[in-house]
């Protein structure tokens, strides 16, 4: 116990924990003449201003109280000048928290990310509030993603919209455009973040003895920028940190730091030990499988430079619910060809290979666990299967076309995109981290496309996945169920997952049955 709360003790005095970054007129656009008329996503007004007319700066290492006004109307038409049409339907209007977040989402963009709670009263410490805000499930701890790595505008809706049926939470989202004091901020994403509401993950506190001292938490596998612990197992002489998100550290127990330590040691272990893919005494015993093949496929599919080693949600609940570790999405925003790694191996080697090497990441290499998972025949086989499902089904070329579709349509039908590039005229600036040869929005989604065709044939080889040899889900074809639990088409063509639907299907050009 000792040992391992002096680890603890250590890695918290050697956190640098950056200074606070804030600016008097709250990093403003570079173009701040930009008129917003009228628009077809939701209106998010921001006013830092107090009774005398003086502006609140916003920081990032604390919260601070401003006034918050959303603009929804039901036919999808909302009006920036809020005099001359002042009848809109308000979606919420009150205190808010809010503060500047992200590590290189701030620290490497000029336009600033936010988190939020609703509040009360004007009290910044005080009773937080509950809302729905634009439909989303009702909770006081929002996010504003500020797309400016990402110059499609799209990537962690995609993202989240493609994984949403395979977690337990996967984050909802909603496009806005935001106005601070009377400026135009430009498109945001209003999103919920993994937390413990029970609209998210619903956690229950834990204990200090027994089964509730074995859950419910939460680590996030980050930075050391934040109180953490070190997980055992270095990476080429580098910690690896998990953060504490719940409980927090200012409520966790020394007796709840000690248990979930001590937790992922034990998995850690067993990853390193030979029996480490013995079917009672393995890693399946210390986490969900299935869930860990979803995360692994999804930030492969995307290639997330993050994924594994950064803003890596990792939780537990308690045994006697399930003792397991599960994962759940975050933070897409450097994926599809989006960042500067993606030079080095694109389409030639996983990331989860590639990031355990401290020459492309630095300090921040991979787990050790991912590439060691991959060495069990069986994982690595359920890996083949998954991928087929998710092939023939969310991952498919259609699929995958028909969302980006919708999400690039939502920003561009009612002159968004070409707003927030009004504000941040940014396709000929170089921007860190995020390199791209596109010189405008039609550019950046085109290579967006062609990249993830070539990344998707790429795992198709790799996990022996033939796509004109399975039949597609999509508007499913008509099907007849066997003895067993597999079900085929009329010509006797096994699916790879349950169809869900009936429809017409055309299998290379012919007709594959009649409805019956």
């Amino acid at each position: 116990m000792k040992d391992v709360l002096l680890t603890i003790l250590l890695c918290l005095f050697a956190t640098e924990v950056p200074a606070d970054s804030w600016d008097e007129g709250n990093f403003k656009p570079y173009n701040t003449d930009v008129v917003l008329e009228k628009t077809n996503l939701p209106i998010l007004f921001i006013n830092t201003r107090d009774e005398a007319g003086h502006t609140t700066a916003i920081h990032k290492d604390y919260r601070v109280a401003v006034r918050m006004k959303i603009i929804n109307n039901a036919d999808g038409v909302n009006y920036g000048d809020t005099v001359a049409h002042s009848g809109q339907t308000t979606d919420y209007e009150g205190w808010v928290g809010i503060k500047y977040r992200g590590s290189s989402s701030f620290y490497d963009s000029d336009k600033k990310p936010y988190g939020f709670r609703t509040l009360k009263t004007a009290d910044v410490n005080g009773k937080k509030e509950k809302v729905k805000l634009l439909g989303l499930p009702e909770d006081n701890n929002w996010v504003l993603l500020a797309p400016y790595h990402d110059r499609s505008l799209i990537r962690d809706p995609l993202v989240y919209q493609l994984s949403r049926p395979y977690f337990e939470f996967t984050p909802k989202c909603k496009f806005c455009e935001i106005i601070v004091d009377g400026i135009y901020y430009g498109v945001y994403i209003l999103c919920e973040k993994p937390s413990k509401g029970k609209n998210r993950l619903n956690f229950t506190a834990p204990g200090d003895s027994g089964d509730e001292l074995t859950g419910d938490y939460m680590v996030e596998i980050d930075r050391d920028n934040e109180p953490h612990f070190v997980l055992k197992y270095k990476m080429y002489d580098h910690d690896i940190c998990a953060k504490y998100h719940f409980p927090e550290y200012e409520e966790i127990s020394s007796e709840q730091m000690a248990y979930i330590k001590q937790r992922f040691d034990e998995l850690e272990d067993v990853l390193g030990s030979d029996g480490f893919a013995d079917k009672e005494n393995g890693y399946s015993k210390y986490i969900d499988v299935e869930n860990f093949i979803n995360y692994q496929l999804m930030t492969e599919f995307c290639q997330n430079p993050d994924g594994y080693r950064l803003s890596t949600y990792i939780y537990k609940r308690r045994d006697s619910v399930d003792p397991r570790f599960k994962i759940t999405p975050w933070d897409y925003n450097m994926t599809f060809g989006n960042n500067i790694a993606a030079g080095d191996f694109l389409y030639e080697q996983w990331v989860y290979e590639k990031g355990q090497k401290a020459g492309l990441l630095g300090k921040l290499p991979v787990p050790f666990w991912w590439k060691r998972l991959t060495e069990d025949e069986a994982y690595w086989k359920r890996m083949k299967e998954r991928w087929a499902e998710l092939r023939t089904s969310t991952l498919s070329d259609q699929h995958v076309t028909e969302i980006m579709d919708s999400l690039v349509n939502e920003v561009t039908i009612g002159g968004a995109c070409e707003r927030n590039y009004q504000a941040w005229p940014i396709w000929d600036k170089e921007i860190p981290l995020a390199p791209t040869t596109a010189t405008n929005y039609d550019e950046e989604i085109a290579l967006m496309r062609e990249w993830t065709k070539k990344q998707v044939a790429w795992i198709d080889e790799q996990l022996g996945f033939d796509p004109t040899g399975v039949i597609s889900i999509q508007n499913v074809p008509f099907v007849k169920r066997k003895d067993n639990d597999d079900w085929y088409d009329l010509q006797g063509r096994k699916f790879a997952t349950k169809p869900t639907a009936r429809g017409i299907y055309i299998h290379q050009g012919k007709l594959a049955g009649n409805q019956f």
